[in-house]
């Protein structure tokens, strides 16, 4: 699959009601651009329920917001969002409708936006639920943190995170290794396909297949 980054072009805002769901977007929302911390924006306080796990400094409930412009010829792709850090329980929502979740901090997680996207521009919603508190024996920090990433491609597609490389056998002058890889048939017919893995040495030369 495809892959870029997608940190630029966020905005985000702090949600007061952990439980409402407001499709609107309020005069508080600013630009950010991911990886985004939260908590550190937040005052220092001695009266917090974190205590000196986080700082002194508590956590919240935020969303980012983003959109995602596709055309009519888009609509035949597969895309996927891969977040590689939300602290903590997300929910990613794509055009008001729930698409994905993860209640760990420290997970990467990939949410399919594929159903629920058209013509025209797509609204991405992540929610953070980090008011819970004490939830870290440590500085954890809010929102999300680490980088996020969109994956396209058509509907036949290697599935990220599939491809497992390991050494059967080895010794200074060759290797046997053994390369898994799924591949996901998401079209509306069976397909032939051939399949090959190739393997550079570090000057980008080809050393076997």
């Amino acid at each position: 699959m495809k892959q870029i980054k997608w940190n630029e072009g966020w905005q985000f805002w702090p949600d007061g009601d952990a439980f409402a769901l407001v499709w609107s977007v309020p005069e508080n929302a600013r630009d950010v651009t991911l990886p985004h911390d939260a908590m550190i924006e937040t005052p220092a306080d001695p009266m917090s329920p974190n205590k000196g796990n986080t700082g002194y400094r508590s956590g919240g409930n935020y969303t980012y917001r983003k959109l995602l412009p596709l055309r009519e010829e888009d609509l035949t792709h597969k895309y996927i969002l891969k977040l590689e850090g939300v602290y903590c329980r997300a929910m990613v929502y794509v055009n008001e409708q729930l698409a994905g979740s993860e209640a760990n901090g420290y997970t990467t997680f990939y949410v399919d936006l594929t159903p629920w996207l058209h013509a025209g521009d797509n609204e991405i919603r992540v929610q953070v639920k980090n008011a819970g508190m004490t939830n870290s024996r440590w500085y954890s920090g809010s929102g999300i943190y680490r980088d996020v990433y969109l994956l396209s491609s058509e509907m036949v597609y290697i599935e990220p995170d599939s491809v497992q490389v390991s050494t059967e056998d080895a010794d200074e002058d060759w290797a046997v290794l053994r390369i898994e890889t799924s591949v996901v048939n998401e079209s509306d017919s069976a397909k032939e396909l051939r399949h090959v893995s190739r393997i550079l040495d570090q000057k980008g030369k080809e050393v076997g297949v």
